[in-house]
């Protein structure tokens, strides 16, 4: 990246009601932050297209650059081997990612939990790994993420496994999340609210994004002050809302307003708000 800073642009209508000493100054100083926690989807790639500026804004951040995503579907590693076939090189212990994060706290808070996880196949080779007894059987947790293989049978077991008795761990709350094509693309939170039509009282434990156990863990993990750290996103109502309740100044990337976020161009164009 050119330029070390970057210029503060429209500020969404929700943001305006901050007071200025709520809000970063007309410019951000990247230089002063020693570390970014980076959101995926929407900042770095689209699907598996690098957005224009993401690799000169890895160059730049070098070990300071953080994945901090509400990724449901990979591993660290399986993401850092998916990027590194992108030409972004990010490695494992630098990626934090909702779904295995939340295996990772399911297996420290109910170590051998007997588990039912909606996921992908990467999912299930990390839960066994950390301990955790995978089955459809009357399960003591379930694990809703964004699975690719979601069926209207899934979503009839689930009901079924909460009946018995079963607690409910959401990876993230996101409906969708921005496609290649620009169009939205199904998430967590869809399958969450199918969940929710058939069972309005329905309670669960969110893990992701803008809910604070993911910022916990990242802070406890990088041993920084939360002034400290810049976060970088592209919507207001996860980056934005999660990282302020952290303590966290949050640079939000693209155009729009909290309703309809357009797709991004370039992390060198930032939004800057708190």
């Amino acid at each position: 990246m050119s330029e070390k800073s970057v210029r503060e642009a429209d500020i969404p209508h929700h943001e305006q009601r901050l007071g200025p000493e709520q809000r970063l100054g007309a410019r951000i100083d990247l230089d002063r932050y020693r570390a970014f926690l980076c959101d995926l989807d929407g900042c770095l790639v689209s699907g598996q297209t690098v957005l224009p500026g993401a690799r000169a804004f890895v160059d730049y951040a070098g070990e300071r650059l953080h994945l901090f995503s509400n990724n449901s579907t990979d591993t660290p590693e399986t993401l850092s081997e998916r990027l590194r076939a992108l030409d972004l090189a990010i490695p494992p212990e630098r990626i934090l990612l909702a779904g295995t994060a939340s295996l990772d706290h399911l297996a420290e808070t109910a170590p051998g939990a007997a588990v039912a996880l909606y996921g992908t196949p990467a999912l299930h080779r990390y839960a066994q790994a950390r301990g955790l007894h995978l089955t459809d059987d009357r399960p003591s947790h379930v694990v809703l993420t964004r699975d690719p293989g979601f069926t209207y049978d899934d979503l009839n077991r689930i009901i079924r496994q909460l009946a018995q008795g079963a607690q409910l761990i959401v990876t993230n709350p996101d409906r969708t999340h921005p496609g290649a094509d620009g169009l939205p693309v199904a998430e967590t939170g869809a399958l969450l609210a199918a969940l929710r039509a058939c069972q309005p009282k329905l309670t669960c434990q969110v893990i992701g994004k803008p809910e604070p156990l993911l910022y916990r863990i990242a802070l406890d993990r990088l041993q920084l002050p939360a002034r400290d750290i810049l976060a970088i996103g592209d919507n207001p109502a996860t980056d934005g809302l999660g990282a302020r309740r952290a303590g966290m100044a949050v640079a939000l990337v693209g155009k729009g307003d909290e309703e309809d976020i357009r797709r991004l161009g370039s992390l060198t164009s930032l939004t800057a708000c708190v």
